[in-house]
């Protein structure tokens, strides 16, 4: 399986989405889906955080926080932007955690050591800050999260890639997560085995989220 950048992973939803008329939230609960396929798997039911980004990782973070709690995990969310403004996929997916009742935190205020005593408390940290498109440094409440989740010493699994790590090429923007496993999403990332990503990826495991296998075969030789 090849390892590929953002911009072929990019191509590649989109090839779904518009020649396979696959809707993108489709995709969205598939890798959702197939994360907290994942953690069930590695994890009894515990407690679990998820740290929640605006962007499409975001929105998987809240498939897996729905699918957990269903399966009989603790679940907490801990949002770093303000919910209500994501967009429609995501926003979607808030919406049925908030009718879910899965308690939620808004971290916009929280110092990094708020954020620390929150990270401990809980037996297994989910990242779903960033996604594949992050280049540049982390920044208030994200590099006060990401901090704060590297000193809890709680296992973390982090959606995709790491937050804070570049998917091209493996560099660390200022900081970023130190996952235990990495649940990558239809192909492997090239910044999970380059640069500094070996050191951050942990585990790397390949999830399916339903892109049709015609656009995959390139990538499978």
């Amino acid at each position: 399986m090849k390892r590929v950048g953002s911009d072929a992973i990019r191509k590649l939803d989109q090839s779904a989405i518009r020649d396979y008329a696959i809707p993108a939230l489709l995709l969205m609960e598939n890798a959702g889906r197939s994360v907290s396929d994942v953690i069930s798997c590695e994890y009894k039911p515990c407690k679990v955080l998820v740290f929640i980004g605006k962007g499409n990782n975001g929105g998987d973070g809240l498939v897996v926080a729905r699918h957990l709690a269903n399966r009989g995990f603790l679940v907490q969310v801990a949002f770093l932007e303000d919910p209500t403004r994501f967009k429609a996929d995501s926003l979607l997916n808030f919406s049925i955690v908030s009718k879910m009742n899965i308690p939620r935190s808004l971290m916009a205020a929280f110092s990094e050591g708020e954020i620390l005593e929150l990270c401990q408390e809980t037996d297994l940290v989910v990242d779903a800050i960033f996604g594949i498109g992050i280049h540049g440094p982390m920044r208030g409440i994200f590099e006060k999260a990401i901090r704060a989740i590297n000193g809890s010493q709680r296992p973390v699994v982090s959606i995709d890639i790491p937050s804070g790590l570049d998917a091209d090429n493996g560099q660390v923007h200022g900081v970023a997560v130190k996952a235990t496993r990495t649940v990558t999403l239809a192909l492997p990332k090239r910044g999970l085995f380059e640069g500094e990503g070996p050191r951050y990826a942990g585990e790397i495991e390949v999830a399916d989220i339903g892109i049709p296998r015609e656009l995959l075969l390139p990538f499978l030789s």
